[in-house]
């Protein structure tokens, strides 16, 4: 009895002060303002951009408020943080995520917990990504890739391998990354014509140019950036080819044009940098595309102009590339500490250089390497410090287990001496109660004979449960009434445990009242009623809204809507 207690004792104090530990994490959080008045998360997402910190007030005012729960606002901090390039904030948004990673959250349907966790694998891989992790970086983009195919999502999944082929490459296995690059784009051109396929390839593609210009390939960019062109032209052609599934693209003509000027530009952009760097030079060509591009809405916009600034500087353009570096610096403001204020000296270096202006040209290279010197000692510093503090955690885990390794050592001892004297009391009452086991042996099987038979008696045979109309009744009315059908998560066991019924009387049920459907059926068929009279009288909800409202995922809704009617959802409300 002594041991027991001494074990209960011991864990219960375990239990307690882990229970102090999770009691204590808080997340700081600033005390919110009377002029917070948007206490939402679309409201913090739509201002995270503009100004961060004030995003960061609304999300604690809509906690605060009770607008989202601490999971949610946490991933919304970590998106904050992410947006920004400062290396603490980015540290900050990791730390978070990596948190959330190991919630378990209750507050969300079972269903969209692994949703959840995909969007936190995705903004811990971008927050990698911003820091130059790449081994990081590959292995959360593994992970998400893997949780993509668990739902069932090929197209993520795929858009992750491109993540994989293009980080490989940055670890110096370009081989093979090159060759997961283009199998993710062989898989998507085979597949059948889809919006979110035809995205997904051209981010591969994206992926693949990059690659290709970073390895001086520039003749093999040309062909992949043509092939972006062609599938936007082909989609712009004949849009009603292309199954819209994708929650990527905008609804309207409008901005799907924007969309396809944007990726097309883009395309052009590449196109003039392979000319004007590849040797031999094609400038002719090079200014071909590059008036195409500077005529696109992304051309004229700062991000666009930024990206053709080596093709200016290749073609001699020093006006134009000046004017760009012009409006960088004007951006930087006081901050002139960093890799894009060094790039501007080395495009005015190279400029003078070329205009015969030699003293400036030296100053300029002069204040270049300077500045190269100072960020270089920062990266190596940077890096030291990364891995002194990887160093540290594995020193960490290192001594945790030797810890948890003594304590399980000194564990098994403990347990062989009880056991040990376990086994002694045993033999000790054995030969003491021999006698008496047997005639208690005996005594037991007669009385074990009399129970079973008064069981047999008793028992009763089981009786025909006759469906009951007014009980379905109940249950249609409950489902149809409450809405039940609008959960995704709503599964047969709610409605057994429920109406107190057995999974028997529930199938009978719907065998008899329910022309023989199964339950699923039967759910869906609800669905599918309630869609059809939104598709019909309410023409503002998108077929995403009305698949979300009535239960469905938008896939599954145009599946299970083409199964029932032999039309999509689109084309049902296209005729009506």
């Amino acid at each position: 009895m002594k041991v027991s207690h001494y074990i209960c004792i011991v864990a219960c104090t375990i239990l307690a002060l882990l229970g102090c530990e999770n009691g204590g994490r808080q997340s700081a959080s600033r005390t919110p303002k009377s002029s917070d008045t948007l206490y939402t998360a679309d409201a913090a997402m739509y201002m995270y951009r503009k100004d961060p910190d004030r995003a960061l007030i609304i999300i604690d005012s809509a906690l605060i408020v009770g607008n989202i729960d601490p999971f949610i606002a946490d991933f919304l901090r970590a998106k904050v943080y992410a947006h920004s390039n400062e290396k603490p904030r980015l540290d900050d948004a990791i730390t978070l995520c990596e948190s959330l990673l190991l919630h378990d959250s209750t507050s969300v349907a079972a269903t969209s917990t692994a949703y959840h966790r995909c969007n936190v694998l995705q903004l811990i891989m971008d927050s990698y990504r911003l820091k130059n992790d790449d081994e990081r970086w590959l292995k959360y983009a593994i992970e998400l890739a893997e949780l993509d195919r668990k739902l069932e999502l090929e197209t993520e999944a795929l858009r992750m391998e491109a993540e994989i082929g293009s980080v490989l490459t940055h670890l110096g296995r370009s081989d093979e990354g090159m060759n997961k690059l283009n199998d993710v784009i062989e898989a998507l051109d085979d597949s059948p014509l889809s919006i979110d396929r035809m995205d997904a390839g051209i981010v591969a593609r994206k992926r693949k140019i990059k690659v290709l210009m970073e390895n001086s390939l520039f003749e093999l960019v040309i062909p992949e950036a043509k092939a972006i062109i062609r599938k936007l032209d082909d989609y712009q052609r004949s849009p009603e080819s292309y199954a819209e599934d994708s929650f990527r693209l905008p609804p309207n003509d409008e901005d799907r044009a924007s969309y396809c000027d944007y990726y097309r530009a883009q395309a052009w952009g590449f196109i003039a940098n392979a000319y004007a760097l590849s040797s031999p030079a094609n400038p002719a060509e090079a200014r071909k595309y590059l008036s195409l591009f500077e005529k696109s809405e992304y051309g004229k916009s700062f991000y666009g102009r930024s990206l053709i600034s080596p093709v200016w500087k290749a073609l001699g353009e020093w006006n134009k590339l000046l004017a760009i570096d012009d409006e960088i610096v004007s951006r930087l403001g006081a901050d002139t500490i960093n890799a894009d204020y060094a790039n501007t000296l080395k495009d005015r270096a190279d400029a003078a250089l070329a205009q015969g202006h030699l003293a400036k040209a030296f100053s300029y290279l002069d204040r270049y390497t300077t500045l190269q010197r100072e960020l270089d000692r920062q990266l190596y510093e940077g890096q030291a410090h990364e891995y002194a503090a990887r160093y540290h955690a594995s020193e960490q885990d290192r001594k945790i287990k030797e810890a948890e390794s003594e304590s399980a050592k000194k564990d098994i001892v403990i347990i062989f001496f009880i056991g040990l004297m376990l086994v002694s009391t045993a033999y000790a009452y054995h030969f003491a109660l021999q006698r008496k086991r047997i005639k208690d042996k005996n005594q037991v099987l007669v009385r074990m004979i009399n129970e079973q038979n008064e069981i047999a008696e008793s028992a009763s045979p089981e009786k025909t449960v006759v469906p009951d109309k007014e009980l379905f009744n109940r249950i249609d009315e409950s489902i149809r009434g409450e809405k039940l059908y609008t959960s995704q998560s709503l599964q047969r066991q709610d409605i057994i445990d429920r109406f107190d019924i057995s999974r028997k009387n529930l199938n009978d049920l719907l065998s008899a009242f329910a022309n023989g459907q199964s339950f699923t059926a039967y759910i869906n068929s609800i669905r599918l009623q309630d869609a059809v009279s939104m598709l019909r009288e309410e023409p503002d909800l998108s077929i995403a809204d009305i698949a979300d409202r009535v239960g469905f995922s938008p896939a599954t809704f145009r599946e299970q809507f083409k199964r029932q009617f032999g039309m999509t959802p689109t084309e049902y409300r296209q005729n009506l």
